[in-house]
């Protein structure tokens, strides 16, 4: 009868301090991608708290549509909040008063185009005739 060799046991897969390691220049510290990046992280740091502190002084300069400062808050971010708010109200004012704006020239340029027509004309002498200048 032949003979068995006895069981063995199973091997455990070698551990991290089993490898050899590579080599000491190859340390994450060490590779110019890692210097590179730290570099890169140094200088969107510091651009980042120049831009925050040009937030912060933009706001703090900031008034309400009416010319009044805006109120003191008790934190920053309340003030800043504040600032975008009344930004945002300035400019959806401005958008509205185009539109408005652009309406009244619609109406006015078919107007014109109307008394043309019935002058048998171009629209350019009808709008010289009422003060329009072409880039109007």
């Amino acid at each position: 009868m032949p003979s068995q060799d006895p069981p063995t046991a199973p091997t455990a897969p070698p551990s991290s301090d089993d490898t050899p390691s590579s080599s000491a220049s190859t340390t994450p510290a060490a590779t110019p991608r890692f210097l590179a990046l730290q570099a890169k992280h140094a200088a969107l740091t510091s651009t980042l708290a120049d831009l925050q502190a040009q937030r912060a002084a933009l706001a703090a300069t900031t008034t309400l549509p009416s010319g009044l400062p805006l109120p003191v808050y008790e934190t920053p971010e309340e003030t800043l909040a504040a600032a975008l708010k009344s930004s945002n109200e300035v400019i959806k004012e401005h958008i509205s008063l185009l539109h408005k704006y652009n309406e009244i020239k619609d109406v006015g340029q078919g107007l014109m185009g109307l008394i043309a027509d019935k002058r048998g004309c171009r629209v350019l002498p009808v709008m010289e005739e009422f003060g329009v200048a072409e880039g109007d």
